[in-house]
């Protein structure tokens, strides 16, 4: 990787879910150029995104991962081994896995994603990402009050950092380092069972705003 270009990276994001849009508006923001790609076919690759910033290209997977400094994989996943598969020779390169480990009903067994992309990409430099936005209320209890924006959870020192440098360009201040692979389960856990709470609080409050509308 390119230090010397840290102002303005070639940034990959795989995947057509709303996570991968989310990084997509925040990074073209930023001033870097966004890669895009859910299909290794240029015609199934369709613009999510508007391009108001000029910086996004949509392109094939193998393309993306091949100019790009810095790869995001925000796919679903049971999508991450295919996906995985079509990056190409990355192993020098950082990945960041932003996929959310939740079981889905009627889908294939829980992926490892993590482990998953190591053993087809070669790459030593995984990390897997958690974004507290909409969790705060449950994490604070856990971390003592403490403000979190990010968990960072890799064995890789080197993704951790670069990672961490990438995410302050797009507003996050506060970094919790969870560890490496062998909290993996944990970690998983931790985020399906903060998912459900916040869906279940959502619900509520829904329902709350129901019932007072009908009041009389």
């Amino acid at each position: 990787m390119d230090f010397k270009k840290l102002v303005s990276l070639n940034i990959a994001i795989i995947g057509d879910t709303e996570t991968a849009e989310l990084y997509a508006r925040a990074f073209t923001s930023a001033g870097h150029e966004v890669y895009m790609a859910c299909s290794e076919k240029n015609d199934h690759v369709q613009k999510a995104v508007p391009d108001i910033y000029g910086h996004i290209t949509y392109t094939t997977i193998s393309e993306a991962a091949r100019g790009a400094d810095f790869i995001i994989l925000a796919t679903r996943p049971k999508d991450v081994r295919e996906a995985s598969y079509w990056l190409g020779d990355v192993r020098r390169k950082v990945i960041v896995d932003v996929t959310a480990n939740v079981h889905i009903p009627n889908e294939e067994d829980g992926v490892k994603t993590v482990c998953a992309i190591k053993a087809i990409t070669g790459s030593a430099h995984v990390i897997k990402v958690f974004y507290t936005k909409g969790y705060e209320t449950i994490l604070k209890p856990l971390f003592n009050g403490a403000k979190v924006d990010m968990l960072l959870l890799s064995d890789s020192r080197k993704a951790k950092e670069i990672t961490r440098i990438m995410a302050i360009e797009i507003g996050a201040k506060y970094f919790y380092d969870f560890g490496g692979s062998e909290n993996i389960p944990l970690f998983n856990e931790m985020t399906r069972v903060w998912r459900g709470l916040q869906r279940r609080s959502a619900a509520h409050e829904v329902k709350i705003k129901s019932d007072i509308e009908q009041q009389p």
